[in-house]
């Protein structure tokens, strides 16, 4: 009896991509969560505490603006994204609805540092595109702004795009991890 010819089949690991986007609407639905509560804190406490919220734009106020940009919104979205990639799961709260975990190339658990990585590279587009729409905002360096606006969609096409494909993002290869599907015992290496 000959035997039956090859067929393609995906890589076993590889995830749809229907599954990539519902983790990542469930992952951008924590974080809309957490702006929303900074939206409402400012709301509030601006009022109460005397804060104007017109401001001459000075290079340091700027400076300020980026700074605080990036504490309130950019590094709780590192820290979320690494320190739930890093539990015993290694899957934040999307990739754990949608079924997926974070491993190592060779599917076992990934370092931390290599998890903290993948998602400090993940991050720089949302960040570039913060700094680029705050000088749109405030009126200021709009070349530069529209610049890092652009480069900031360019790297996020760059993490996105492979990933929809089957492949890995420019932040699992500059951090040698992949994203996979859970095994069906729940564990994830």
């Amino acid at each position: 009896m000959p035997p039956a010819p090859p067929t393609p089949t995906r890589a076993s690991w590889r995830p749809s991509p229907r599954a990539r986007v519902g983790s990542w609407l469930g992952d951008w639905a924590v974080v809309g969560v957490w702006l929303g509560v900074l939206a409402l804190a400012g709301l509030v406490l601006a009022p109460a505490l005397g804060i104007s919220t017109t401001v001459e734009v000075t290079p340091t106020s700027l400076l300020v603006s980026d700074l605080l940009i990036t504490v309130i919104t950019v590094l709780p979205y590192v820290c979320y994204l690494a320190l739930t990639e890093s539990s015993a799961r290694h899957a934040t709260l999307g990739k754990r609805w949608a079924r997926l975990t974070v491993t190592a190339l060779d599917g076992g658990p990934p370092a931390t540092s290599a998890v903290w990585l993948r998602n400090v590279v993940k991050a720089l587009p949302w960040q570039l595109g913060h700094l680029g729409a705050s000088r749109g905002i405030l009126e200021v360096q709009q070349g530069l702004g529209l610049g890092l606006v652009a480069l900031s969609l360019a790297l996020a096409a760059a993490c996105a795009a492979p990933a929809l494909i089957g492949g890995r993002g420019v932040h699992d290869r500059a951090a040698g991890t992949r994203v996979q599907r859970t095994p069906e015992d729940g564990r994830s290496g």
